[in-house]
């Protein structure tokens, strides 16, 4: 999800409207079909397909057994994705 905050929009339509369109963007991996899936290649699954997203912009967490936990995808206040590392 976008590490936008809520304080950012008026409403919480808003806000869920945002994070709704920044989803729709996203071309998902098919990350099940992947064999010994780990953070890194989770990331360039992800990069392959969306022209606009870059490795640093993106935080994977992997629970025991290299199963998938969490994806974070950084944005800033107009949108755009940065660095989750800055």
């Amino acid at each position: 999800m976008p590490l936008i905050g809520t304080c950012h929009y008026d409403t919480a339509i808003d806000y869920y409207t945002a994070t709704e369109n920044f989803y729709k963007s996203l071309n998902i991996p098919d990350i099940r079909s992947m064999k010994n899936s780990t953070a890194t290649s989770i990331k360039k699954a992800f990069v392959a397909i969306n022209s606009h997203l870059f490795s640093s912009g993106m935080k994977v967490s992997m629970a025991s057994h290299n199963r998938l936990k969490e994806i974070k995808i950084c944005y800033n206040l107009r949108g755009q994705v940065v660095s989750c590392y800055t």
